[in-house]
């Protein structure tokens, strides 16, 4: 597999994509892998090093899984951050944050959709979700607010909380 490490443009215009979750500024180097993974690398070897033992050795990935930069089914561009890349720029993500009640959380762990809450009954001590934050990608964090447990994707006008939670971190049954 062919590696290619993003000149400044390349690494700008991915930083732009995330700009709305509040990322705006990626000290590691990049490297995408493959059509649409991209890499974080801040180990001490130059672009020419890795490029050489990639010439030598051809390795399939070089540094840290941190995201996607890909086209949609849509033709919409689509930048997206992984767990691992939350968590490495953290301090960074401010805006278009969902924070997951308990109950939302559970679901969340099942690989489950959520359905936001809208204030139809008054009665209602939940709060309002629906239209709080616009249709897009937001770093969902944990009902405690204090950790990040994925990407979401808000759709259906608001409506509807969409998770990228791989299989592999999905809780299998009711125990633990």
């Amino acid at each position: 597999m062919k590696i290619h490490i993003l000149d400044k443009a390349k690494k700008k215009k991915f930083i732009a994509g995330l700009a709305d979750l509040g990322i705006k500024k990626i000290p590691e180097l990049l490297i995408r892998t493959g059509s649409e993974r991209i890499r974080a690398y801040s180990g001490n070897l130059s672009t020419e090093e890795i490029m050489e033992i990639w010439r030598l050795f051809p390795i399939e990935g070089v540094g840290l899984y941190v995201g996607k930069d890909m086209i949609n089914r849509s033709g919409v561009r689509d930048v997206r951050l992984s767990l691992d890349g939350m968590h490495v720029w953290k301090e960074q993500l401010t805006e278009r944050v969902f924070v997951l009640s308990e109950e939302e959380e559970k679901d969340w762990f099942f690989g489950k959709d959520i359905e936001l809450s809208s204030k139809d009954d008054p009665a209602d001590p939940k709060e309002e979700q629906v239209g709080k934050i616009a249709d897009g990608f937001v770093s969902v964090r944990s009902a405690d607010g204090k950790d990040f447990v994925g990407m979401g994707k808000i759709g259906s006008e608001g409506k509807m909380l969409f998770g990228f939670l791989p299989k592999e971190r999905r809780r299998k049954g009711e125990g633990i």
